[in-house]
């Protein structure tokens, strides 16, 4: 077994360990999943189908909902239409946050959106990117000094765009703690799983991937999880 994933098992056991000392520590968590134009699909709806699908002591762990800038209906890959629930000026606290990537770059000059994102850093319990979505949270200074890694053909970009920020290849996904980094795609599937373990303990992952029939092999990750 590789160092990481001998990491990442001893992680995952603890929490549920944590996680499973009383029923009074448990929390339904907010679970905003951003979106906007030129978001990419899987980014938003891998996670957003993780989080939806968990459960704890036969509750649902998570409220999971959209949000937009504007709430008003956004376009995902030049088919679906999505209409958002929230949009940032109204939506509930997030204790999680998603952002997707897809069309980020049109994203990162919206000096509204970023100053959100920076405050619900600064009070949300996790924050999750997925694939370029990274590029959000790394405008925030968020990441500064930190490790972080995404869809292996956006790193050159983000390295030489935030050279405060050291941008890694090889990683399904990095975690810092409280924000969590992935790879592109399908790779937000497996950071949410990882976060749900990392809350609720490794069975309910494992729970969540039986049901989404995904074939959820963390011990076989290559990832990083910084102390």
């Amino acid at each position: 077994m590789k160092p990481s994933a001998i990491i990442l098992a001893v992680l995952m056991t603890s929490t549920c360990s944590f996680a499973q000392d009383g029923a009074t520590v448990f929390k339904t968590r907010n679970v905003a999943i951003l979106v906007y134009d030129e978001v990419e699909l899987l980014d938003f709806a891998g996670p957003g189908e993780v989080f939806q699908q968990a459960e704890f002591a036969g509750k649902k762990a998570f409220r999971v909902y959209t949000v937009a800038v504007a709430s008003k209906e956004i376009t995902s890959q030049q088919f679906l239409k999505v209409t958002a629930q929230y949009s940032i000026e109204d939506c509930p606290a997030p204790d999680i946050l998603v952002i997707p990537g897809g069309n980020s770059a049109a994203q990162a000059d919206n000096e509204k959106l970023i100053a959100w994102i920076k405050t619900v850093n600064q009070k949300a319990e996790y924050m999750l990117s997925v694939c370029n979505g990274v590029r959000l949270l790394a405008k925030t200074g968020a990441l500064d000094g930190k490790t972080a890694t995404s869809h292996s053909g956006a790193i050159d970009n983000l390295a030489r765009e935030f050279p405060s920020v050291e941008m890694i290849r090889g990683k399904r996904f990095v975690d810092n703690g409280r924000i969590i980094t992935t790879e592109g795609v399908s790779a937000g599937i497996d950071g949410s799983l990882y976060l749900v373990g990392k809350i609720l303990g490794k069975d309910a992952a494992h729970d969540v991937a039986t049901q989404m029939m995904y074939n959820w092999k963390p011990e076989s990750l290559d990832v990083l999880i910084i102390q």
